[in-house]
């Protein structure tokens, strides 16, 4: 059921509606009451946009909030929402009746001779139901899994574009192009740690960051044949034969004989002790130190000059001279070739150490220490290593746009990858795949029946039966001599047409035929609907251009085709119904018509509260107390009469329509022979004519709602209209003082 309307936005005169406080929530039988233009109609035009579940292209786009047992129905979710609407108004009669003559789309009722046949068709029109559903349901899943997988791969573009520091545009689409390459399955495209962050820092250099070349390392480390030729010389000893045994047996002191000797030419005495130094000693001295002597330590000393200059020195390079991407490899490849130097050196130290011994000991034989030939190879290696990261770095510096275009190749594959992995995108293919098989299945199946139900279709003729109905319908109300509806082939279809009596088509009816037709097709159309007790219909107006006596005639049809008697109570074929009308006797005939207990039976009325806004809310106490339209609009003019503030434009904007309609009233009551003559003819002869233009003239600016911004154009004449209400409730004391006491009597 329609619990209530919370809210409606930009239809009509339904500017911004709200319900005003204390509104009650819709029963099952409903009344709305409103004078013509107070948006009665609109109203209706809401309930139809349940009815088709779709928008009504005449209306606004509009915003709405309806409270349903079922949940909140708005302008987003009315197409599905599960709520069964009938909605009788001017709209339905121009979408399903045609006054020209024209066929129209007929009434399909059920004939006891076609039942089996519409069982049958009720069974595959369930199962195509089914089928389509589940298409629906397949084709959902699939977009749902699509949506969320779009989604997914728009936030993996957005991220890898951010993490590359990506220039150019990558979306989506663009992802999909690196998935596409990932699918092939060529290659695994998946970067290692230390590979995905040079790729990252290259990715995200620019063009400044291009540094200069860094010179490659070159070293040439050589010890074996020093070696070998250190071997032979500290092997050597110089000639013995003229020697001094202690010196040779005292190293030092024969350095320190050695250093002094030239102090001691042409001296007689000892530079150190003051001793005598006679020639024969002198001539021993000098011997020892034979020129074979020295040429052997000008040997060792110049192998030690070469063993020196044998060892390796690199300069030191700074990270920052590289690429980000380079320097941790670098840092680590120049620490090893200096660890590979400096044990190298220590070889090389080594063989110097041996050399300076047989400098200080040249009589002794000396053998070298061993070398480890495979230091040497140690720093080859170290340096090849070393260069090749000097080699990396400077190639891409020689190619720098090249090698960066190729890191941002190589991080979109991995990232691609990586999402592919992540989603499972094989396993998405193949539910997709899934999908689209339960789909095809549904559909073929849907078609199926669709065949089927054409065949028994065309086997029964359910066009004759509603032809009757709505016959009967429309003979209640307008006789036997009335318009008739003829069933006609079109084609291969069956469809109505409207035909008098003498079989001619019937054109050019009346406002009041063609009332009568379009409720009668109305009512008949309802008998359509399945199950009568889920369905909500709508009826605004369905008296519009007839008499009186139709409207008894109407109203018995309302009841017999919407109530029914269940034991003691009453009450309604349907689940709920709502009726709208402006005729204040036919309102007052339908708040008759049982169920009427009062959580049953609801009465509201619609008004203008505004040249653009009408409000919805409770019927006023004073309509439910008096059976009589005249009642209520001397209820209204009284209370605005008394009222201490009759400032209120919600209550004006009532008033012109208000005095105008009492007026007709009080002096066709007055003079009930004279219904043709304008009601100012009829109050002149009561009021007199300069009371009659006093009261009337604002009320006839204003009285048509139709015209009603003219309140807000005028405020000026509305002020009038104070006046003009003070001067009738003066004129009625005067004039006819019984009756404006028994008025008075009436709504006490």
């Amino acid at each position: 059921m329609l619990k209530g309307i919370q809210k409606i936005k930009g239809l009509g005169v339904f500017a911004n509606y709200a319900p005003p406080a204390g509104t009650a929530e819709f029963g099952v039988k409903n009344l709305i009451y409103g004078w013509n233009y107070s948006g009665k109609t609109t109203l209706s035009r809401l309930f139809g946009l349940l009815d088709a579940k779709k928008p009504n292209p005449e209306l606004p786009t509009c915003a709405f909030s309806i409270d349903t047992d079922q949940g909140v129905v708005t302008e987003a979710n009315y197409q599905t929402c599960p709520q069964i609407v009938r909605v009788f108004n001017s709209d339905f009669v121009a979408e399903n009746l045609n006054f020209a003559g024209t066929p129209f789309k007929p009434i399909l009722l059920l004939g006891s001779e076609s039942e089996a046949a519409q069982k049958e068709i009720d069974r595959c029109e369930e199962l195509a139901k089914r089928s389509v559903a589940g298409a629906a349901a397949a084709k959902k899943d699939a977009d749902d899994t699509k949506k969320t997988l779009d989604k997914a791969k728009t936030d993996t573009a957005a991220n890898i574009k951010s993490t590359v520091s990506l220039v150019s545009f990558f979306g989506s689409t663009q992802l999909d192009r690196e998935l596409q390459t990932v699918g092939l399955g060529l290659e695994d495209y998946e970067l290692g740690a230390s590979a995905l962050e040079a790729d990252l820092k290259l990715a995200r250099s620019s063009d400044q960051d291009q540094l200069t070349p860094v010179p490659k390392v070159v070293l040439s480390p050589a010890i074996d044949d020093l070696h070998t030729q250190a071997t032979v010389l500290l092997a050597k000893t110089p000639n013995l034969a003229s020697t001094i045994e202690h010196l040779v047996k005292n190293p030092l002191i024969e350095s320190w004989v050695e250093s002094g000797l030239p102090l001691h030419d042409g001296k007689t005495a000892c530079e150190f002790c003051g001793g005598d130094l006679g020639a024969h000693r002198m001539a021993s001295i000098k011997a020892h130190f034979s020129k074979d002597l020295a040429n052997h330590k000008q040997k060792v000393q110049a192998l030690l000059a070469k063993v020196e200059s044998a060892k390796l020195s690199m300069a030191q390079r700074k990270e920052v001279e590289l690429y980000a991407q380079f320097r941790t490899r670098f840092s680590a490849a120049q620490a090893n070739t200096q660890t590979a130097i400096d044990a190298f050196n220590a070889e090389v130290q080594s063989l110097a150490d041996d050399l300076r011994k047989k400098i200080q000991s040249p009589f002794a034989a000396l053998a070298p220490q061993a070398i480890d030939p495979a230091k040497a190879t140690t720093v080859s290696k170290a340096v090849d290593a070393l260069n090749e990261v000097i080699g990396d770095n400077n190639k891409v510096t020689s190619n720098f746009s090249t090698e960066k275009t190729a890191a941002i190749s190589r991080l979109k594959l991995h990232f691609a990858q990586e999402f592919a992995k992540k989603v499972d995108l094989a396993g998405y293919e193949a539910g997709q795949k899934r999908f689209a098989r339960r789909q095809k299945k549904y559909n073929w199946c849907s078609e199926q029946l669709d065949t089927e139900i054409r065949r028994l279709k065309a086997i029964i003729s359910q066009a004759q039966r509603g032809r009757e109905e709505i016959n009967k319908q429309i003979e209640t109300l307008l006789g036997s001599e009335s318009v008739q509806i003829a069933v006609i082939k079109v084609g291969d279809q069956e469809r109505f047409q409207l035909i008098r009596r003498d079989g001619k088509l019937a054109k050019h009816l009346s406002e009041g035929e063609k009332t009568a037709i379009a409720f009668s097709f109305f009512l008949t159309k309802l008998r359509e609907l399945k199950k009568l007790d889920e369905a909500i219909v709508y009826v605004d107006d369905p008296i519009s251009s007839l008499d009186s006596n139709h409207i008894f005639q109407v109203t018995a049809m309302i009841k017999e085709t919407f109530f029914h008697k269940d034991g003691k109570d009453w009450k309604s074929h349907f689940k709920q119904v709502f009726f709208s009308t402006h005729n204040f006797e036919f309102f007052s005939l339908l708040r008759e018509l049982s169920p009427s207990n009062k959580t049953a039976a609801k009465h509201y009325l619609v008004k203008r509260v505004a040249p653009n806004e009408s409000s919805l809310g409770n019927m006023p106490q004073s309509m439910f107390r008096y059976s009589s339209e005249y009642h209520f609009l001397f209820d209204v003019l009284n209370d605005f009469h008394k009222a201490a503030d009759k400032t209120d434009f919600k209550v004006l904007m009532l008033l012109p329509n208000a005095v105008r309609r009492f007026v007709e009233l009080y002096t066709f009551a007055k003079y009930p022979g004279d219904r043709d003559t304008p009601v100012d003819a009829r109050a002149d002869r009561i009021f007199g004519p300069e009371k009659t233009k006093r009261i009337l003239k604002v009320l006839h600016y204003f009285s048509h709602a139709n015209n009603i911004e003219r309140i807000a154009e005028n405020n000026n004449l509305i002020c009038d209209i104070e006046g003009a209400v003070n001067d009738l409730m003066e004129l009625l004391e005067e004039k006819d003082p019984l009756h404006m006491e028994a008025l008075k009597a009436a709504i006490a």
